[in-house]
């Protein structure tokens, strides 16, 4: 990781990594105003969000990591962290956002995506890191990120990748588990229209990286050790949250 750290300290950035920190245009400013209003439309009268532990929502910057089951679940964590949606980046697939002409030219504009490729090298891993780092640098920032790398088919739990947690770790903001029901029955993988139903976004306590260094690096290992120990515990209360969703039904 040594290599990863490296970009992080260093103080030039890639162009394309600065597009988040560049003034939006007047149309870019009138497409986000309407989608917001769209999106608050859409939560108060077709699909009523309600978000249960807003309050463990710590002072940003933090990394939201949620289950995932829709397209809808970004906009709901969006909602429901109570930011401006301008202050929210996603970590978006870089093969199915931004190489899908359909996509590329329109959803940026909505939101803050920030490429992330599915298969990718040390250097790209520092590249994502470092646009990241950039973004929740620029203010009162969060991230979005969901660690099953890829949308629910049966809108159970998936087994999570160890992305989020080196996110965490390397830039040293608290990871906040949240689970989000409802987005399944609305927009599964595949409709095309929303369907209406309620909408649940329930937070978890934030997981601080630190809290999981290991004591000890053995043969350079301590930070892969590091990433599977907040992975594991982030399976855990992503669970736990799911249980008591569950339980409150």
């Amino acid at each position: 990781m040594a290599a990863i750290k490296h970009l992080l300290e260093a103080p030039r950035a890639e162009a394309a990594m600065n597009l988040h920190l560049a003034p939006a245009s007047l149309r870019e400013r009138a497409l986000r105003a309407g989608f917001r209003g769209f999106c608050r439309v859409l939560f108060r009268l077709w699909c009523p969000l309600t978000v249960i532990h807003r309050e463990r929502l710590p002072k940003p910057p933090f990394l939201l990591c949620s289950n995932h089951c829709s397209h809808m679940d970004s906009v709901v964590l969006m909602t429901g962290s109570g930011l401006p949606f301008n202050s929210c980046a996603m970590l978006a697939a870089k093969d199915y956002f931004f190489e899908n002409k359909n996509r590329n030219g329109f959803l940026p504009l909505l939101m803050n995506l920030i490429p992330a490729d599915r298969k990718a090298s040390r250097h790209a891993i520092a590249e994502v890191l470092r646009a990241c780092q950039q973004f929740i640098h620029a203010g009162d920032r969060c991230l979005i990120m969901y660690p099953e790398g890829t949308r629910s088919m049966t809108g159970e739990l998936q087994p999570l990748k160890k992305g989020a947690a080196m996110i965490a770790v390397e830039l040293g903001i608290p990871l906040v588990p949240v689970h989000i029901d409802g987005t399944f029955r609305a927009l599964p993988k595949g409709v095309k229209l929303v369907r209406s139903t309620r909408i649940m976004m329930r937070v978890g306590a934030p997981i601080v990286p630190s809290d999981f260094l290991a004591k000890s690096r053995i043969d350079g290992q301590k930070d892969l050790q590091t990433y599977a120990k907040v992975t594991d515990e982030l399976t855990l209360r992503l669970r736990q949250l799911a249980t008591e969703q569950a339980n409150a039904r």
